[in-house]
Formats: C-alpha cells, structure tokens, sequence
C-alpha cells in the first residue's frame, strides 16, 4: 500500500469488528463521508471515537481505504463548527481549518483560552479573518492569505519556541500573539463597509477586535497581559525588546512574509526559471530541474 501524507478529517465514529481485529472508521474529508477500516490495536490507542483528527491513510489493492495512523486533536469544536469553518475558508481548505485548530489546541493555560473562545464563537470575526487578504500587494495579497500568514506565523513561533526552551506559558503566550498578530487588518471590513483590504493602523485595530479577552486576561493575570500586549503592539524605531520571545515571533513573521512574496515573484514564471527582477534586484530560486 502507498501511504499518502497526513490529513485533516472529522471522524464521525469508529465503531470495532466483531470477530475480526479490525476496526470502521467513518469520517468527513472533502466534504464527503468517508467509510474505512483500521486495526483495532490503531483504534484503541488512539482513545476516542468521534472529533478532529489528524489521520494518514491509504488504499489496499482491493480499493478499500485503510487508515494507517490517526492522532485526535483535542479541541472544543463540534462537526457543524468544522465543516462551517471548511466553507468559510478560501476554496474549502480543510488543511488549513485543521492546522488552525491544532494551534487552538496547544493552548491550554486557563487565562489564554477567552482567546480560543472568542475566535469559535464569533462567527462574522472568525469568517472575515479566514477570507481576507494579508496585504494590498506584497505578501498573502490574496483571498484567505490573512489567514494562512496568520497559521504559518503561529505554527513557526510555536515550534522555534519550544525548541529553544521557553517555558509553556511563553510558547503558548507567543502562539496567541502569532495567530492573532495582523487579525486587526479585518477592521475596516467589520466596521466600515469595506470589503477591500484597506491599509491602516492594524495593530491599534488588534487591541479594538480583542478588547474583551485581553480585558479578562488583564484582570486573571498581569505579567502574561504584558506580555501578549507587548508583543501585540506596534512598535516605533529602535524599540527595544523586554521579552525574548519576541524575536522568535518577529522572525517568524518575516520568514512566513518574505517566502511568500518571493513564491509570488515566481508563480507565474515557468518552473525551470531560477531567477526573476523584482523592484531592479535579482531574486534567484532552486528547484528539482536546476
């Protein structure tokens, strides 16, 4: 069997054989039903039955789909959240959905989770931040690039900071920061009837969009407030940073941006092109037939 690269599904039940060790899965991908089977030894580590996951599977010479692994991601989401969500985004990426709520699930420090809440819950916020733009022309400048920016950012500040030992506070700290960095580029579409990506003072937009989770973490915790809004605000030149951790979300807020602009510079040049002229500077790539 050739195994595909992992996915994002939401399983509706697995349900073990009779008399044989082997387990039904049923589950939603693409949006269609998908009905599977798995080992049962596979079904019972993976201890539970239905929700988000994130799953390898394949098919065996008889077309049947076999799951390979499956991993629960623990988050409060229903199948009617994750498939309204799927909709949401730009040209249905049930990837993206899935990595978005995977972050979500990392956070566990009580005073951080009003921000998990606040994104499920607010249905015309959350729809806005997954279908807008990230800027007017350089990097993400396309439908769902705010959010896909937003993830990697995340993923990238979440990842580099554990590996470089932060505590869990600070990871999970940095985390909310990541994902809801530029969230505050969704305002004038919110508030004033502008649907187009609109160049503004988003970061002072931020503080707007989430005054009521950063009014209860302000009144649960101030050292973890100081933080997040440190590393939530603008800064002037030669800013000084206090908290280490923001170096590895600023970093990873260029890398994501600046990757992203030079794919673009690309796209729509052949694939044996290995450089291209941007603004009179030459930017050069590698690729499988260089």
């Amino acid at each position: 069997m050739l195994m595909n690269k992992p996915i994002f599904v939401w399983v509706k039940n697995i349900k073990f054989g009779a008399h044989l060790p082997t387990a039904n899965c049923e589950f939603i991908s693409s949006n269609n039903v998908v009905n599977a089977i798995m080992t049962a030894e596979t079904a019972r580590n993976c201890q539970f039955t239905h929700g988000l996951a994130q799953m390898v599977i394949a098919h065996d010479y008889q077309g049947n789909t076999v799951v390979c692994a499956i991993k629960p991601v623990h988050i409060q989401c229903t199948e009617g959240q994750f498939i309204k969500m799927v909709n949401f985004s730009h040209n249905k990426n049930e990837g993206l959905v899935g990595r978005f709520l995977k972050l979500l699930s990392f956070v566990s420090v009580k005073e951080l989770l009003p921000f998990v809440v606040f994104i499920l819950n607010n249905e015309e916020v959350l729809k806005l931040f997954m279908r807008s733009e990230a800027s007017f022309k350089h990097h993400h400048c396309y439908l769902g690039g705010l959010f896909e920016h937003s993830i990697e950012v995340a993923e990238m500040t979440y990842q580099n900071a554990k590996h470089l030992g932060h505590s869990d506070i600070e990871c999970q700290t940095g985390l909310v920061a990541a994902l809801f960095h530029d969230i505050g580029k969704i305002y004038p579409a919110l508030n004033m009837n502008n649907e187009k990506y609109c160049s503004g003072p988003h970061e002072s937009y931020t503080f707007a969009l989430l005054a009521k989770p950063l009014g209860e973490l302000g009144s649960r915790n101030s050292r973890i407030f100081s933080m997040l809004t440190e590393l939530l605000a603008g800064k002037p030149y030669g800013h000084k940073t206090r908290y280490p951790i923001e170096h590895v979300l600023k970093q990873a807020d260029r890398s994501s941006a600046e990757s992203n602009y030079a794919k673009i510079q690309f796209d729509a040049l052949p694939s044996h092109y290995y450089f291209t002229k941007v603004n009179g500077n030459v930017m050069y790539r590698l690729n499988s037939s260089s």
